[in-house]
């Protein structure tokens, strides 16, 4: 018996060295009665704990990278001094014989023959939580539009900027008494004044996002000397229902405070426009912000050609 026992053991590791069997980590391995099995290193490990990258559950659009959403009440002096972002993200103003929106906004390098959409937040400032989410959380390619109203405008439009988002002005269209905007009983003379006013405000704005008005819009005496004026600034006019140069109009608005499923179903639509027609434009009021781009990474399973850009990228002179 012990000599069929020896037999046996030298038989086995014989075959073993002839066969080339090996263990998890790449050596010969056997395991006899009462011996511990070693726990399997990898290969490549060199000392301490191996580092294991988990591949992303759903492919992320080209040219965006989604950050990490900070939800603070913050200012945007405090913001960028409690969260300073990397120097290299900023985005640098371009050279001042440009129009706005090329000086001020922020170049794409994705094919104009490629999908594209673009995601516009409107109303920050307001809400500082809102605003803080928006900036830290979302690609550097949204575009952030601001309120007129807000004290810190200035610090807000530098604050989104050296995150790498290009910014926008909300130009309210037929507010309430006694509120900032433009008015259609007004003069086109006082109206043009009190734009130019609100842009000194936001001098580095690349366009404006219009906001209600559907008297306002309905008169063209009082519209047309404002699209003039904005195109002779070199301004992106974003949200008007209108084809004109530098003019975009909005393909999905997402109102206040909506809904998961309408958010959802929203940007769906704005996805199938892009692959349809080549483009589209999604406007979204800042309340509905916070569910946006998880909304945008289930959206884009299966449709990775699409690529989200800035809205200045669709301007059309």
């Amino acid at each position: 018996m012990v000599c069929l026992l020896i037999v046996f053991i030298a038989g086995a590791i014989a075959y073993l060295a002839l066969s080339g069997g090996h263990g998890t980590a790449g050596s010969a391995t056997l395991s006899l009665p009462g011996g511990p099995v070693p726990p399997a290193q990898d290969s490549g490990a060199t000392g301490g704990s191996t580092q294991l990258q988990s591949m992303p559950s759903a492919p992320v659009a080209k040219e965006s990278s989604v950050g990490f959403a900070i939800e603070e009440d913050l200012s945007p002096t405090e913001l960028l001094a409690k969260y300073p972002p990397d120097p290299s993200a900023a985005l640098e103003e371009g050279d001042g014989s440009l129009p706005a929106w090329q000086r001020f906004g922020r170049q794409s390098t994705v094919s104009p023959q490629a999908p594209r959409v673009a995601l516009l937040i409107t109303g920050l400032g307001r809400d500082r939580v809102d605003t803080v989410r928006a900036i830290t959380g979302t690609p550097p390619e949204t575009s952030l539009s601001f309120a007129a109203d807000v004290p810190d405008l200035s610090a807000w439009i530098g604050a989104a900027r050296a995150y790498g988002h290009e910014a926008l002005l909300d130009l309210p269209l037929d507010p309430p008494a006694g509120a900032d905007g433009l008015a259609v009983e007004r003069t086109p003379e006082e109206n043009l004044r009190r734009l130019d006013a609100l842009l000194a405000r936001a001098p580095l704005a690349a366009g404006i996002a219009v906001n209600g008005g559907e008297r306002f819009l309905a008169d063209a005496a009082a519209l047309q000397p404002i699209l003039k004026h904005a195109q002779r600034l070199g301004l992106a006019v974003v949200g008007l229902p209108v084809t004109a140069p530098l003019t975009i109009a909005p393909d999905e608005t997402i109102v206040a405070d909506a809904t998961q499923t309408a958010i959802g179903r929203s940007i769906e639509s704005v996805m199938a426009l892009a692959q349809r027609r080549g483009a589209a434009l999604g406007v979204v009021d800042s309340t509905s912000a916070a569910t946006l781009f998880p909304a945008w990474r289930r959206a884009l399973v299966g449709r990775d050609e699409i690529s989200l850009v800035p809205v200045t990228a669709l301007v059309e002179e």
